[in-house]
């Protein structure tokens, strides 16, 4: 055996298949690995290596299923002016929004990318993130789209962090541009990032004053067409049925929905479509939050991520991701837990491999200083996480203490 985690409450939700609520597994004991898997639970065993869990709690790897990671730059001036009442309008006509993102992207290296990105993950890991989709969508035109997926595939290969790549080239028309004309320009993307391999998932952003139903649903398609998972940013501005629509073309996940109609539930539920849901940018924006309750109650799979970006979420901790879950979804400790690692997992594609402490499974393993499941939304500090596992291996351990 080569690593023994013992002494331990384990926390997990299990299965490879999203989860309409919660439903938990409860174990003491070791966690046995081997070859960076998990072949054993329970009872104790000779092993090459231990880790003493001092009866500390185990959960699964936390999976971020929804960041904007690789971005540059920061838009803090932005940040103060919002809090002072400014509007987006204002904000854009004095050179802030998400233009001047893309701007920064352009006008930077693939070197510099991955140097600056390190920064965050490297700030996810320790908060116990342990796999995590990243987007493109600060391009908007086809060499620079290639730069961030590129940027995503070098980070892969230098992080111990799973990552999954999206292309979101359909994030914001770009100025001077024509809708339809855009999409255009984005069906032709599609043909190099698939003969290069370089996303896995195509997404797109339809509400107010960014895509049209109709060119969303003509992206998906093409998408779907040529092989890729599809994914929706949906009616978190503006109520416009595009969840439902979504749901029906096959999406893996609608995300953000604050405004859909209950309605277009049904659809969810019918189609599996997992509901991707972040408090954290309602919280920073100081919007509404998305019917969590009723879509959990209506048997809809909740997935929960960050929406890590530089305009609209700065918040990347998963422990404050699940303060807000219950706090302000209206759900429980159970429900996010489960819709953190399980269910953040389907939305990836990765739940054979990661999501759930079970034999067969990677060893992706936080280890918490809490004495129950509901303490990590009440005492959302990244201070608890004590260490963190990845492929049955050490990656990060706080051992930081106060001399008084």
């Amino acid at each position: 055996m080569d690593l023994e985690i013992s002494n331990l409450r384990i926390f997990t939700p299990t299965g490879k298949k999203p989860i309409a609520g919660g439903n938990i597994s409860k174990f003491e004991g070791s966690i046995n690995i081997k070859n960076g898997r998990i072949v054993s639970i329970g009872e104790p065993c000779k092993a090459n290596e231990t880790f003493d869990g001092k009866n500390m709690v185990a959960i699964p790897g936390f999976v971020d299923p929804h960041t904007h990671i690789p971005f540059y730059g920061e838009r803090s001036k932005e940040f103060v002016m919002r809090a002072t009442g400014k509007t987006y309008v204002e904000i854009l006509k004095s050179g802030g929004g998400i233009h001047s993102t893309v701007n920064m992207v352009r006008s930077t290296s693939i070197d510099d990318l991955v140097r600056e990105n390190k920064k965050y993950l490297k700030w996810m890991l320790r908060a116990g993130v342990t796999s995590l989709e990243c987007k493109s969508g600060y391009g908007l035109d086809l060499e620079n789209e290639l730069k961030q997926l590129k940027t995503i595939k070098k980070l892969a290969k230098e992080v111990p962090q799973t990552l999954i790549p999206t292309f979101l080239g359909a994030h914001a028309v770009p100025p001077g541009k024509d809708e339809d004309a855009y999409i255009t320009e984005i069906f032709e993307m599609l043909k190099v990032i698939k003969s290069e391999s370089l996303a896995n998932f195509v997404d797109v952003f339809c509400d107010e004053g960014a895509f049209s139903v109709e060119n969303a649903s003509k992206l998906l398609k093409r998408a779907k067409e040529w092989g890729f998972k599809i994914r929706a940013h949906a009616e978190e501005l503006s109520s416009n049925g595009f969840a439902s629509v979504a749901a029906e073309l096959g999406a893996v996940s609608v995300d953000h929905i604050i405004k859909i109609e209950e309605s277009e539930i049904p659809a969810l539920k019918k189609h599996g479509t997992i509901a991707l849901l972040m408090p954290t940018t309602s919280f920073y924006l100081k919007t509404t939050y998305a019917p969590a309750r009723k879509l959990i109650d209506e048997g809809v799979p909740v997935a929960l991520g960050s929406d890590f970006n530089p305009g609209s979420n700065t918040f990347y901790s998963p422990l404050f991701l699940s303060h807000l879950a219950v706090n302000w979804l209206g759900m429980t400790p159970v429900e996010t837990l489960t819709a953190q690692t399980l269910n953040a997992a389907c939305v990836l594609g990765i739940e054979n491999e990661v999501g759930s402490i079970e034999n067969g499974k990677k060893a992706d393993i936080v280890i918490l200083d809490m004495p129950n499941l509901e303490y990590m939304s009440y005492m959302p500090t990244n201070e608890i996480v004590k260490a963190v596992f990845k492929n049955g291996r050490k990656v990060f351990e706080n051992r930081s203490g106060v001399s008084w």
